[in-house]
C-alpha cells in the first residue's frame, strides 16, 4: 500500500518536473518530455505498481479529454468540412484496419488474420491527444484544425467499433459484413441517443435546482465532471459506443443560448479553470503512460532471444510507413475529387495534404484498445502489444519530426507595439491624476505606476529580438544583487529581516527571466547555486525557522535595503557601460533607464509588509481606464475585436487577482513611504 501511495506521489511530481523542464527548454515538445520520463518511471519498477485497466483507462482519462474537447469545438466549423471527416472516420479507418492487418499478417505469419486485423483497428483511429499536442507547437490553416479536430474527437469510436469486430472474428471464430454493418449502426446511433438524453437529463435537472433557487457552483462543477463518465459507463452498459456518447454530450453541452448573469458568469470561469487544470494533468498521465507501456510492452521483447530484435523493428517501421501512406492514398483521393467538383488545383492542397497525413498520430487509444484482447485469445498476444505499442511510438515521433517540414512553427514574439501603447496612455493618465490631487499621500498611484510600467517593460523585452541577450544580462545583474547582498550580510551591514526581504527581491527577478535554451544552462546553474546557498544559510540561522517571521519594517532596516539597492545600482550601472561594445546598446540602455526608475521608486518606499493594500482603489482606476482605452482602440479600428476581447480578459484577469489578494494581508508585498531617504 505505502508502495503505492509513494509511486503516485512520484508520478504527481514527474508531471510537475516535466511542466517546468518544458519551460525551461521550450523548445524540446512537452509530449516527448513526458514519454521520457514515463521510460524512467518504467525503469525503476513504475510499471510493476502503476497499472490501469484499459477500460477504465478509456473512461477515466479519454473520455473526459474528449468531452472537453467537444465542448470547446467550433460545432459549425467543423461541419463545414463533413464530407472529408467523414471520409477520415469511417472509410480511412476501416481501410487502415484491413490494410495494416493484412501486411502484419504477411511479415508474421504466426500471427492469426482475425489477430492481425485487431491490431489494424486499434492503429486505424487517430488520437485526439496526440494531434492536440502536436498542433501547439504550428501554425495550421484553420481548416486544417477543424479537419482534425473533427476527425480526431469521432475516428476513436470507429476504430473501436473496427477492433471489436475483428476481436469477436478472432475469439468466436465468426464473421458476417451484415452483422458487423448492423452492428456498427447500432453502436453509432446507441451512442448518439445516450449523449443526447443525458445532456436533456442534465438540463431538466438544472432547471429544477433553477426553479427552487438551490443551484450552486460546487454542485453544477460536479455535475459537468461527471457528465463524461456517465456517458461512457451507460453508453458501455448498453453495448453502444461510449466515444460517440462521450463526443455527442460534450458538444450538446457547450451550444445553446447562454444567459448574462452573475451565477453563469462565475460558473463559467471556475469551470474553465478546474477543467483546464484537469485537462493539463489527463493530457500529461497519457504521454507518461505510453513511456510506462513503451517501457513494458516493448523492451522485454527486444531483449528476448526468442524473437528477431531486427525483424521485429523492421515490421514496426513497416507498418509506420503503411500507416502514412494508407492515409496519404485515401486522403489524396479525396482531395482530387474536391478539386474536380470545386475547380480547385490538387497542387495548391498538396502542403495541406501532407499536413492532414502526418498529423495521423497514434496514441494511448490504441494501446488501451489492444489490451483488450485477452491473453488466452492467441497465442501471438505479446507480439500485438508489441507491435502497437511500437508503432504507436514511432508515429507519435514521426509526426513530430516531419510536420515542421509543412507547417509554420508558431511565432513567440507577437506584435505588443499596441499594447504598450495603450499601458503607456494608462501611466500618462495616472500620472496625470497623481498631479490634480493635490496630495503629499501619492503611495498607491506610485505603486500603481510602478506596476504598469513593469508591465510594460516585460512587453517591450517580449517584443524586440534580442530575449538572449535580455537574459545573460539580467543574470549578471541578478548575480550582482546577489553579491552584494551577501557582502554586506557578512561585512554585518544588513540585519536578519532586510536580508530576507531582499531575498524576496532577488526572487521576483528570477521569475523576470525569459527562458530560452541558449541562456538556460548557465540560468540554472546559477538559481542551483543561490538555492543551496539560501539552504546553508538557513542551518547557520535555524533558530531563525521557528520564529514567527515578522517583516514590519523599522526605520533603521528601511535604511539598510535602501543603501544596499543604491550601491548595487552604482555596481550595476557600472557593469552595464562596460558591456556597451558588447551587447545591443538599445538594450543596455533600456536597461540602465529602468534600474534607474526602480532605484528612485525603491529609495522613495521602502519594501514592508502592511496590514491592508495600500493601492487596491489605484489599480482599480487603472483598470478602468486600461478598459476605457482598449474600448477606444477598438473603436478607431487599431485593435480588431479578437486581440479586445482577449485584452479585456486579461484585465478581467488581473483585476479579480487584486480583488482577492487584497484580501489576504500575509501575501502582499506593498511599500512604505520613506522621506529620509532619497535619490537626487
Amino acid at each position: 500500500m505505502l508502495n503505492s501511495v509513494l509511486y503516485v506521489i512520484v508520478f504527481l511530481v514527474a508531471l510537475v518536473i516535466s511542466n517546468i523542464i518544458n519551460k525551461v527548454f521550450p523548445k524540446i515538445p512537452l509530449p516527448l518530455i513526458q514519454v521520457l520520463m514515463g521510460l524512467i518511471l518504467g525503469f525503476f519498477g513504475a510499471s510493476k505498481i502503476i497499472t490501469v485497466d484499459p477500460e477504465v483507462f478509456l473512461a477515466f482519462i479519454i473520455g473526459p479529454l474528449l468531452f472537453r474537447e467537444a465542448e470547446e469545438a467550433d460545432v459549425l466549423s467543423i461541419f463545414k468540412y463533413t464530407k472529408l471527416i467523414i471520409v477520415l472516420i469511417f472509410p480511412l479507418v476501416f481501410i487502415t484496419a484491413l490494410g495494416i492487418g493484412y501486411l502484419t499478417h504477411r511479415l508474421y505469419t504466426e500471427i492469426p488474420l482475425a489477430a492481425a486485423f485487431a491490431l489494424g483497428g486499434a492503429l486505424a483511429p487517430t488520437d485526439a491527444v496526440a494531434v492536440s499536442s502536436l498542433s501547439e507547437r504550428f501554425v495550421f490553416p484553420k481548416s486544417i484544425k477543424n479537419i482534425l479536430k473533427g476527425e480526431g474527437m469521432l475516428n476513436d469510436a470507429s476504430g473501436i467499433i473496427a477492433f471489436q469486430i475483428a476481436l469477436t472474428a478472432l475469439v468466436t471464430g465468426y464473421f458476417s459484413v451484415i452483422d458487423a454493418s448492423r452492428d456498427l449502426l447500432i453502436s453509432a446511433a446507441g451512442g448518439l441517443l445516450v449523449g443526447i438524453i443525458l445532456v436533456w437529463l442534465k438540463k431538466l435537472l438544472l432547471n429544477i435546482l433553477e426553479d427552487v433557487a438551490i443551484q450552486d457552483i460546487p454542485g453544477y462543477l460536479m455535475i459537468e465532471l461527471l457528465l463524461p463518465l456517465l456517458a461512457f459507463l451507460a453508453a458501455d452498459f448498453l453495448h453502444v459506443s461510449g466515444i460517440i456518447a462521450v463526443v455527442v454530450t460534450g458538444i450538446l453541452s457547450s451550444n445553446g443560448v447562454r444567459r448574462a448573469s452573475l451565477f453563469d458568469a462565475q460558473m463559467t470561469q471556475v469551470t474553465n479553470t478546474i477543467w483546464s487544470t484537469l485537462s493539463f494533468i489527463l493530457n500529461a498521465v497519457v504521454f507518461l503512460f505510453l513511456g510506462i507501456e513503451l517501457y513494458q510492452l516493448v523492451f522485454p521483447l527486444i531483449q528476448s532471444p526468442v524473437y528477431s530484435t531486427t525483424w521485429l523493428l523492421f515490421i514496426s517501421i513497416s507498418l509506420t510507413i503503411a500507416l502514412f501512406v494508407i492515409r496519404f492514398l485515401i486522403l489524396s483521393l479525396a482531395f482530387v475529387i474536391r478539386g474536380i467538383r470545386s475547380h480547385h488545383s490538387y497542387s495548391k492542397s498538396f502542403k495541406d495534404l501532407l499536413i492532414l497525413t502526418f498529423s495521423g498520430s497514434k496514441g494511448t487509444v490504441s494501446i488501451a484498445a489492444i489490451l483488450l484482447i485477452p491473453a488466452s485469445a492467441t497465442a501471438t498476444h505479446s507480439l500485438l502489444v508489441f507491435f502497437c505499442t511500437a508503432v504507436t511510438t514511432l508515429s507519435f515521433l514521426a509526426g513530430m519530426l516531419l510536420l515542421p517540414l509543412f507547417a509554420k512553427k508558431k511565432v513567440t514574439n507577437a506584435n505588443n507595439l499596441t499594447r504598450i501603447s495603450i499601458l503607456a496612455e494608462v501611466v500618462a493618465e495616472l500620472e496625470q491624476d497623481m498631479k490634480s490631487r493635490q496630495s503629499d499621500d501619492n503611495l498607491g498611484y506610485i505603486m500603481t505606476v510602478d506596476t504598469y510600467q513593469e508591465r510594460i517593460k516585460t512587453l517591450i523585452i517580449d517584443q524586440e529580438s534580442f530575449s538572449t541577450d535580455y537574459n545573460d544580462l539580467k543574470l549578471l545583474i541578478m548575480e550582482v544583487e546577489n553579491e552584494g547582498l551577501e557582502i554586506a550580510l557578512h561585512d554585518g551591514k544588513i540585519s536578519e529581516t532586510a536580508y530576507r526581504l531582499y531575498q524576496h527581491y532577488l526572487r521576483s527577478l528570477e521569475q523576470s527571466i525569459v527562458y530560452h535554451l541558449v541562456s538556460s544552462v548557465r540560468i540554472l546553474f546559477f538559481l542551483f547555486g543561490r538555492m543551496i546557498n539560501n539552504f546553508i544559510h538557513s542551518l547557520l540561522r535555524i533558530d531563525s525557522i521557528f520564529q514567527k517571521k515578522d517583516f514590519k519594517l523599522t526605520e533603521s532596516v528601511k535604511n539598510e535595503i535602501s543603501e544596499l539597492y543604491f550601491n548595487n545600482t552604482v555596481l550595476i550601472l557600472q557593469a552595464l557601460e562596460n558591456l556597451q561594445d558588447i551587447y545591443d546598446e538599445q538594450l543596455i540602455n533600456f536597461l540602465q533607464l529602468d534600474r534607474l526608475r526602480s532605484a528612485k521608486v525603491v529609495h522613495l518606499i521602502g519594501l514592508r509588509r502592511t496590514e491592508t493594500a495600500t493601492n487596491l482603489t489605484e489599480l482599480m482606476r487603472g483598470y478602468y481606464l486600461e478598459r476605457k482605452i482598449i474600448f477606444e482602440y477598438e473603436s478607431e479600428n487599431k485593435l480588431n475585436p479578437e486581440e479586445a476581447m482577449r485584452l479585456r480578459k486579461n484585465v478581467n484577469t488581473m483585476e479579480d487577482y487584486s480583488i482577492w489578494t487584497s484580501q489576504d494581508t500575509n501575501f502582499i508585498v506593498s511599500f512604505l513611504t520613506n522621506p529620509k531617504n532619497k535619490i537626487s
